[in-house]
């Protein structure tokens, strides 16, 4: 029997349509595959390995940080370096009172020292008095240089109290109150060159007054006597 080819080319296409029906019924029924292709992109691997260890040493930079600023913020707050400095006051007092027996005051000086006038009667007396109070004041002043000077050592040992201090300090509050406690003791220093120079003023002014009175009071007492006992 003859092909007819007509009917050959309706059976072929027949055929494919069943095929493509087949094929996508197929794949819309196929079982989800259960293995995963691995997948690599070595730039973006490079990119997060470089990230993930900037980020490490941001930690790490960070914890150092918190410890140093946690560490300063002790050094500024922790003291110890104050206490050292005790008053000068008592031990200046006793330096004055070295004087108390001679002339310390403008008052005693005065009275001692009147300047023009003539020597009455008792004068020998007077004399006497005025040279007993003059060389206590002089005695006085060397009493206050000697003691000065007996205090040396004491001053040495305050002053390597804070040396000693200062080689064990640990902190910045520490340090600075340290420099305070230094700058105390110096102060102290000024007190008493102070003290010397108020010693030597003292002595300087009683010896120019007990000098000027005496010419003033031999002068006053030849002026009155010339003029036959009457004070010009």
């Amino acid at each position: 029997m003859p092909i007819d080819r007509e009917n050959l080319r309706d059976l072929l296409t027949a055929l494919g349509i069943i095929a493509v029906r087949m094929l996508a019924y197929s794949l819309l029924l196929a079982t989800p595959a259960h293995a995963q292709i691995a997948v690599t992109d070595p730039p973006v691997e490079t990119a997060t390995a470089q990230t993930a260890s900037e980020l490490n040493a941001t930690n790490k930079t960070l914890a150092q940080d918190l410890q140093e600023n946690t560490q300063t913020a002790q050094s500024v707050t922790t003291g110890g370096g104050a206490g050292a400095w005790q008053s000068n006051a008592g031990y200046l007092s006793s330096l004055a009172s070295n004087l108390n027996s001679g002339i310390n005051s403008a008052g005693l000086f005065n009275s001692n020292f009147p300047g023009w006038l003539a020597l009455p009667p008792n004068s020998t007396q007077l004399s006497k008095q005025v040279s007993t109070i003059s060389l206590r004041t002089y005695a006085g002043a060397l009493a206050a240089a000697q003691q000065q000077a007996g205090g040396f050592s004491a001053e040495d040992s305050h002053l390597s109290g804070i040396e000693q201090a200062n080689q064990s300090i640990t902190t910045v509050l520490q340090g600075q109150q340290l420099i305070v406690e230094a700058i105390l003791a110096l102060c102290q220093q000024v007190q008493l060159e102070r003290q010397l120079l108020v010693t030597q003023i003292t002595l300087q002014a009683t010896k120019a007054g007990e000098e000027l009175n005496e010419r003033a009071q031999q002068q006053a007492t030849i002026t009155q006597s010339n003029n036959l006992g009457v004070t010009p």
